[in-house]
């Protein structure tokens, strides 16, 4: 500390409404050094959010200066104050902010494409910040598989990953029970500890002010009091302090519902979303090179070559891609799956394919020599499931396989990869 951050000069900001003229910060002159952790405290209305939006650069005063890191900010235009945002401000929101639809890793990495960096620098780099925040187990979980303490230790890697000096944290426990809520500040206690990362909370609970070294309590857009609070609540100890978190208890017994912890392990990590249609391209290539095979060098076209190559091509290409995009090879969840969703999906394909152009075709007297013409449709169900479940194991092994370490080093597949000792 002793080096100071921002500074805040005589700062006013007006609002012009309809009942008139609204002052919601009045000549507020405030300096915070750099590794200060400093809550900011007040009612609603009282007018911590306004200054919470002139620091973070989303809003410009009516008067006064604003000076981050000796940079006067305050008068810059919008172009340059988002620049100021993406380079020296990270963000932590109540409501998280993360795309539903993404993993905790790539709602990481996007602050850093908008900076426009290399697609691995951002993977290695979103890592990093995941793991800072306890989350390595969790990057390849989408939100609504995270808890919300996860999904706030996801915004707060998001917020560090472009290894800003200052944090910025609008109520970020306001959704958040007890337990969590402790969980959070200790994280952002140590990461003010250890990293000397200034933090700036904006709270209007005075328990969760009470972590921070400083104190500003702001009140009809004045800074009424500013105090430094020489031993700050210890959040870790606090936490450690708490009964331990009750599992859910089964209706008149006391043993956990094993229906919740079966929901809790049910959450797995992602096939990624198109490994069926590279598979899907790895089967028409495959199919391809055995057909021009034939035709070149053997100089007749059959059925078992592009049969061969293109089964083991749709293994290979799902299996590398998929690796590719998770950073570490399938596990065997994953390659279970992958057999099964893609196998349903080109099985209905097939099947609504063959009711349309081939069965119309066949004569019913060819089934009778098998079955007889009751037992036709029984038939063909039981022979498709058959073959689904066959097609079904024989992807699993063919993905086990083209997965290996032995043949990922053959093709060159062991570049990038991360090999992750957990996955079986």
């Amino acid at each position: 500390m002793g080096e100071a951050l921002l500074e805040l000069t005589r700062v006013s900001k007006e609002y012009r409404s309809e009942a008139g003229l609204v002052r919601a910060l009045r000549d507020v002159s405030v300096t915070i050094e750099q590794g200060e952790f400093v809550a900011i405290v007040g009612t609603s209305g009282s007018g911590k959010s306004t200054m919470m939006n002139i620091l973070g650069c989303l809003d410009r005063p009516t008067r006064g200066t604003y000076k981050l890191g000796g940079l006067d900010v305050g008068g810059r235009t919008n172009d340059g104050r988002a620049i100021v945002r993406n380079r020296l401000i990270g963000f932590i929101f109540q409501g998280f902010n993360l795309l539903s639809r993404t993993t905790a890793l790539e709602n990481v990495e996007l602050p850093l494409q908008y900076r426009g960096v290399p697609a691995a620098e951002r993977k290695a780099r979103a890592t990093k910040a995941l793991e800072a925040v306890n989350l390595a187990q969790r990057m390849y979980h989408t939100p609504n598989q995270l808890s919300g303490g996860q999904q706030q230790r996801v915004a707060i890697a998001r917020a560090l990953v472009t290894d800003p000096p200052l944090l910025l944290a609008d109520e970020p426990t306001g959704n958040l029970d007890t337990r969590t809520s402790y969980e959070v500040l200790a994280l952002l206690q140590r990461l003010n500890r250890e990293r000397g990362i200034t933090i700036i909370l904006v709270t209007h609970e005075h328990d969760i002010a009470a972590c921070a070294s400083r104190v500003l309590l702001v009140r009809d857009g004045r800074i009424q009091s500013d105090t430094r609070q020489e031993s700050p609540t210890n959040a870790a100890k606090m936490l450690a302090e708490l009964p331990p978190p009750q599992e859910a208890v089964a209706p008149g017994g006391n043993a956990p519902d094993v229906f919740d912890l079966g929901r809790r392990h049910a959450r797995k990590e992602p096939i990624p979303r198109a490994a069926g249609l590279a598979m899907a391209c790895g089967l028409l290539a495959g199919a391809g090179l055995g057909a021009l095979y034939d035709s070149v060098v053997l100089g007749q076209v059959g059925p078992l070559i592009p049969l061969v190559l293109g089964v083991l091509g749709e293994a290979l290409v799902g299996s590398r891609y998929s690796a590719k995009k998770l950073g570490h090879p399938l596990s065997g969840d994953q390659r279970a799956r992958l057999a099964l969703y893609y196998t349903l999906v080109t099985s209905a394909l097939m099947a609504f394919l063959a009711g349309w152009l081939v069965f119309p075709k066949i004569p019913p007297s060819r089934f009778e020599s098998w079955v007889t013409p009751g037992q036709v449709p029984w038939a063909l169900a039981a022979g498709m499931i058959l073959s689904a479940v066959a097609l079904v194991l024989l992807r699993y092994l063919l993905l086990t396989l083209m997965g290996s370490s032995v043949v990922t080093k053959f093709f060159g597949g062991g570049r990038g990869v991360r090999k992750s000792a957990s996955v079986p």
